[in-house]
This record gives structure tokens, C-alpha cells and sequence, in this order.
């Protein structure tokens, strides 16, 4: 009966998801459009703000000394976005078009990718964390001054005048996609609670999934509102916003976990995965059909061969 209450939970729980971020959506691009703003700054700051729920679970998982298991969701999230998200809106879109310039891809996916070099001790400790904390915060300075120089063209399209309505309003649906979110990752915890996997397995598979929950919304609903551009760059912000986080997490408190086969694993196919997203971006300057398939069969790949290891 429990099982029963809890899906249909999880039903109603995920309709509200997709309206609210539907609605927050809309009112970015309206904010895009008034203040003449881009929309990779608008992405770059709802990579920010979405990945609220990782710090969340992070400060409650040191809390609760099962710090493995918010190094797992951290970690893997940079899987379900550029894999799992990427791949799926690609597709769903059919193409997505880039610049084709590297000069901005690189240094955000080797920032996104110093967790797994930091951790090949098996420890994250305050200098770590601090070093991570400088790299976030080095790469977004060199990106907003990247971004500033290229002139890039804002968004436009035809709205009233009312930025006051649409910040109250894109800031309260982001609040609500994040309280949603919240409630279905401990809904599908207590589903999960008979199934018996490792902590690090548990945060890469199971938790980078629902705390990533904010950013599969708004990539699905960038993708019928005709943003792609928007899903594009806040993906890319929400994976090396990551990296923050668990510097974050590793100043606050040295984080311990074991070096076994599924972080190799997950170190194999993380570089895979940026280094195709770095390709794909650069090669005709879009993302097609084929390329979002390669991302979404690599994540698929790296979900199945974890399972068997375990």
C-alpha cells in the first residue's frame, strides 16, 4: 500500500515538475529578452542555482558521515547531464547549434573534470576544496570576460516591459522545481531502501539522477520552448557548478572514500564523454542526431557496466 501511495506521489510530483519549469523557462527568456542579456549568463547563473539540491544531499550526507554517497551524485551528474540530458535534448531537437569555438568548452570541461583528478587518493581535503573553489570562480571570470568581448546577439522576442513580474517569477518557479525535486529524491529513496548497492554506486546511478531532476525539466521544457541555446549552456554550467560544490563540501569537511572499480569506471567514461562533447561541439558548429545518440549509448554504457560490477 506504501509503494502504491509513494508512485502515485511521484506521479503528481513530477506533473508539478514540468509546469514549474515550464514557467521558468519562460520568464528567463523573457528576462533575456527586456534586459538584452544573453542567455548562456541566464544559463550560467540556473546552473548555480539548480544545483542547490547537490549541496543540499552533499552537507546531509557529510552530515550523516556518508560523504561517498555525495561524491557519487557529484560526480555523476556530470554523467546524466552531458550523457544522459544532452543526449536525450539533442536528439529531441534534432540539432543544436555552437559556435564551434573551444576556447570557452575546454577550460569549463577540464574544470568539470578536477574532481576526478583530485580524488585519485581516495581523500578531498580543505586544500582541495580551496583549489577547486579557485578554479570555479578563475573559469567563470575568464568565461563572463570571453563572453563580453565576442558581442554575441541577445535574445529577442516580441513581450511587454515588465522585468519585476518575470524575476518574481522565474526566481519562485526555480524555488519550486527545487522544493519538487527535494520531495521526489526522498520519495525515491524509500522505493530504493530494499536494494542493496554501494554508497558511491547509489550516488552515481540513483541520486545524480534525482538531484538532477531541475536541470532534465528545463532541458526537456528549452526543448519545446525552442531554447536549445539555453539547455546547451546551462547543462555545461551545471557540470562544472559541480565542481564547486564538492569544493565546498571538501573545505568544510575532508571526504574519505574508497578507490575501487566503479570510480575508474566513472573516470573512463567521464573523459569519454567530455572529450566527445568537446568534439561534437567543434564539428560543424551543431550537435546533430548521431552525436546526442554517441552521448546517450556512452551514459547508458557507463550505468549498465556499474551495475555489473557490483
Amino acid at each position: 500500500m506504501l509503494i502504491l501511495i509513494n508512485s502515485v506521489l511521484l506521479l503528481i510530483l513530477f506533473v508539478a515538475l514540468g509546469w514549474l519549469a515550464e514557467l521558468t523557462v519562460n520568464h528567463i527568456k523573457r528576462l533575456g529578452a527586456i534586459l538584452k542579456i544573453r542567455l548562456f549568463v541566464f544559463g550560467l547563473l540556473l546552473g548555480i542555482i539548480t544545483s542547490l539540491p547537490e549541496l543540499s544531499l552533499g552537507i546531509n550526507a557529510t552530515i550523516n558521515q556518508v560523504a561517498p554517497l555525495s561524491v557519487g551524485n557529484i560526480i555523476g551528474g556530470v554523467m546524466v547531464m552531458l550523457g544522459l540530458i544532452l543526449g536525450v535534448s539533442i536528439l529531441l531537437n534534432r540539432k543544436i547549434k555552437t559556435d564551434g569555438r573551444l576556447a570557452g568548452v575546454i577550460p569549463a570541461l577540464l574544470v568539470t573534470m578536477t574532481p576526478i583528478f583530485f580524488g585519485l587518493n581516495g581523500y578531498y581535503g580543505a586544500t582541495d576544496g580551496l583549489i577547486m573553489i579557485g578554479l570555479y570562480l578563475g573559469l567563470v571570470a575568464y568565461l563572463y570576460r570571453l563572453n563580453r568581448l565576442d558581442h554575441q546577439t541577445s535574445l529577442h522576442t516580441a513581450i511587454s516591459d515588465r522585468p519585476g513580474q518575470s524575476i518574481i517569477l522565474a526566481i519562485s518557479g526555480t524555488i519550486g522545481i527545487l522544493i519538487v525535486s527535494h520531495y521526489i529524491v526522498v520519495i525515491t529513496v524509500q522505493l530504493l531502501e530494499y536494494i542493496t548497492i554501494s554508497k558511491l554506486t547509489m550516488g552515481l546511478i540513483v541520486f545524480s539522477l534525482g538531484t538532477n531532476l531541475p536541470e532534465i525539466s528545463i532541458a526537456l521544457t528549452s526543448w519545446r520552448k525552442k531554447s536549445s541555446e539555453l539547455s546547451l549552456s546551462h547543462l555545461l554550467s551545471s557540470s562544472f557548478t559541480n565542481t564547486l560544490i564538492l569544493g565546498v563540501l571538501a573545505f568544510l569537511r575532508p571526504i574519505n572514500f574508497n578507490i575501487d572499480a566503479t570510480y575508474w569506471l566513472t573516470a573512463i567514461f567521464m573523459a569519454l564523454v567530455l572529450i566527445c562533447f568537446a568534439w561534437f561541439y567543434k564539428s560543424h558548429k551543431k550537435m546533430d542526431r548521431r552525436e546526442g545518440l554517441v552521448l546517450l549509448a556512452l551514459y547508458i554504457l557507463f550505468v549498465v557496466i556499474n551495475f555489473l560490477f557490483e
